[in-house]
C-alpha cells in the first residue's frame, strides 16, 4: 500500500470522514479537524511509519502529511 493510502486510512480512522472523500488536497479544515485531532493523526502516522513528524503547525493538507512520510521513509 502506498503512503497516501495509509495516511488516508489513518485520517479516516481519526475523523470518521469516508476515505473516498479524502484527497491529497483535502485540508484539516475541510475534515473539521481541530488541533487535537491533528495531533492524534500525527501520532498515528509516527507510530505506523516509525518516523518523527516535525513542524506540525505547518501541516495544511493531507499532501503535507504524505510528504512528511515520503521524505523519511526509504
Amino acid at each position: 500500500m502506498q503512503s497516501f493510502e495509509r495516511v488516508r486510512d489513518i485520517v479516516h480512522d481519526v475523523t470518521g470522514v469516508p476515505s473516498e472523500l479524502i484527497t491529497a488536497e483535502t485540508t484539516a479544515a475541510q475534515l473539521d479537524m481541530d488541533s487535537l485531532d491533528l495531533c492524534e493523526v500525527v501520532m498515528c502516522i509516527e507510530d505506523e511509519f516509525d518516523i518523527l513528524v516535525e513542524n506540525e503547525d505547518k501541516l495544511q493538507c493531507v499532501r503535507d502529511l504524505v510528504h512528511a512520510v515520503d521524505t523519511q521513509v526509504a
